[in-house]
């Protein structure tokens, strides 16, 4: 199932992106459900779309796809991928980490990045923003961001070392985090700290969607920290 399948009409052309449930297993070696998820995507057939992706190392850097790439992207070690090309279903992987699907809303541009907890720290926001402003020439002012699913706020139980790791870098961050004192457990607000970094980072707050689901609760979706799963869900961006 795909839980959020949308379209941004962008000068005459469309951007189309979604949020596989555990109906689609995207593990490396399921080949079937890549061709699922190629005949989800309208029109494919007809613009001869590809599913492109990165080998995702849980960083912060980010991979650019064009002409010269295309055979080597699967091989580049990068948590966000971002092209302007026609046909390239950009994907990104998750079981609990964050997915944040980016589009403008005046060219072309699209882009996948997974933000897990070190690439978020290691800021790979910023990279996303000078990416789309250095490479794409972007006004971050018409960047649309679709976050999809994963872990909540509620379920996220961190340690003391790693609250203290936020801490360090910005006292400020206490502000995503709660500590329960009856319980001596601390939860992050990963998606929070996200958006945050997308606010101070530029991009307009009424162009930033959260589909809110909890990968953790919801058991359609898989979860790492629920059983240790090697299975993974797909969020796509592509430019029809």
């Amino acid at each position: 199932m795909i839980y959020r399948i949308n379209d941004f009409n962008v000068e005459d052309n469309s951007i189309a992106y979604g949020f596989a449930d555990g109906s689609l297993n995207f593990s490396p070696e399921n080949l079937s459900d890549r061709k699922k998820l190629l005949g989800l995507i309208p029109l494919s057939a007809e613009i001869g779309a590809h599913i492109y992706e990165v080998r995702q190392v849980h960083g912060n850097d980010i991979a650019i796809l064009n002409e010269n790439s295309d055979n080597l992207l699967s091989l580049t070690g990068a948590d966000g991928i971002f092209t302007q090309k026609s046909g390239a279903i950009l994907c990104i992987r998750t079981a609990d980490c964050v997915p944040v699907l980016f589009t403008s809303l005046e060219d072309r541009t699209i882009g996948a990045v997974h933000c897990g907890w070190k690439g978020t720290y290691g800021n790979i926001i910023k990279n996303v923003k000078d990416t789309l402003i250095n490479k794409f020439n972007s006004d971050l002012d018409k960047i649309a961001v679709m976050i999809g699913p994963s872990i909540c706020k509620k379920c996220y139980e961190v340690k003391e070392n790693f609250l203290n790791l936020f801490m360090a870098k910005n006292p400020a961050n206490m502000d995503f985090f709660t500590k329960n004192i009856d319980n001596d457990k601390i939860t992050f607000d990963l998606k929070e700290f996200i958006k945050n970094e997308l606010y101070l980072s530029g991009f307009d707050e009424k162009n930033i969607y959260d589909i809110n689901k909890c990968s953790l609760e919801d058991n359609n979706f898989y979860s790492y920290r629920r059983n240790k799963t090697n299975k993974r869900q797909v969020s796509f961006i592509v430019n029809l």
